[in-house]
């Protein structure tokens, strides 16, 4: 517990500004890397992921996200490195970003290790002004007009850089990860006209995961996610089953309040080599929205060296429980 704490002094010590929302990922206890810049090179080797996630299958405007990133250990300085490269689309909305991180790894006792990380980039928005509807506005093809001043008639777009923070504590049997997205984005505002305006929120996200043995072909992985801007929360509960470290299948849940509940995920996977995992996960929908939609779809493929690279004299760093 006393880990933990230390986690939230070290984000709670960072001034709170504006950030950008964070993209919904069931796959996220197969890919921690998503949500924080300090899980870089954690898996002593190179991992890349891909992912594509459809949410709400049927929905017109429905957000669609396609995410890349690489991450990698530098044991020269007890460190990792990583890129994330991510595209929203929300309806008329475009969220692109691009992040490198950095994090510095210490073994704060005999079986726990500590990474601290940090990441910057560049975060590109648009928004489509063809794709709006204004209820005084005349949309005859070819030609439209919103016939106010607020819509703009074509794209804009502004971008701005960004910068987010995390802690990951690591042990053999356990791990847990805070992060904050952003600790700092400057507000976006479009040159031209001056209508467009973003000043997205900061969000903190709490991450946990416990490996357990179950005899000797079978390991379960309950986990958790907690996002938070500290006005709405959302919780997300899992369990995958791992059979024979080349099968996996699991369970989640998202949302435990009337204004967060979401989706039941069910989620599974295999190993196609020693190097290359393909897991595929559909949300079952229990909004106030399922209706409307046929549920929300997500893709990820994951390719693991599964060797040190670059190896000069290796880190005391604990042996890494992760499965895949």
């Amino acid at each position: 517990m006393k880990y933990f704490w230390i986690m939230v002094l070290f984000l709670g010590s960072i001034p709170r500004v504006l950030g950008q929302q964070v993209p919904q990922f069931s796959l996220y206890t197969l890919n921690p890397y998503v949500y924080n810049p300090g899980y870089a090179g954690l898996e002593n080797t190179l991992v890349l992921n891909g992912v594509y996630r459809q949410q709400w299958s049927g929905l017109q405007g429905a957000p669609a996200t396609q995410h890349v990133n690489v991450h990698l250990p530098i044991y020269a300085i007890s460190s990792g490195v990583g890129l994330r490269v991510e595209n929203d689309v929300i309806g008329a909305h475009n969220t692109t970003q691009a992040i490198l991180s950095y994090n510095y790894q210490l073994n704060i006792t005999r079986n726990v290790l500590m990474s601290m990380g940090l990441s910057g980039g560049w975060l590109q928005y648009s928004l489509d002004g063809a794709k709006l509807r204004a209820p005084e506005g005349t949309y005859a093809e070819p030609s439209f007009s919103h016939n106010e001043t607020v819509l703009p008639q074509g794209r804009v777009q502004a971008g701005a850089p960004i910068f987010e923070a995390g802690l990951f504590l690591q042990h053999n049997k356990w791990e847990i990860g805070l992060s904050a997205q952003p600790v700092f984005a400057t507000r976006l505002k479009e040159q031209s006209n001056g209508n467009f305006a973003l000043s997205p929120i900061q969000h903190y996200l709490i991450y946990g995961a416990y490996y357990l043995k179950v005899g000797q072909n079978l390991k379960i992985k309950p986990s958790g996610l907690v996002k938070t801007d500290f006005k709405e929360t959302q919780m997300e509960v899992s369990a995958m089953g791992i059979w024979r470290e080349n099968t996996f299948a699991g369970v989640s849940y998202r949302g435990f309040t009337s204004n967060a509940k979401d989706a039941v995920v069910l989620f599974l996977g295999f190993k196609m080599n020693d190097k290359t995992t393909l897991g595929y996960g559909f949300d079952f929908p229990i909004s106030a929205i399922s209706a409307a939609h046929r549920g929300s779809h997500e893709l990820l493929i994951r390719y693991s060296l599964n060797k040190p690279i670059g190896v000069g004299k290796l880190p005391p760093v604990i042996y890494n429980p992760r499965f895949f």
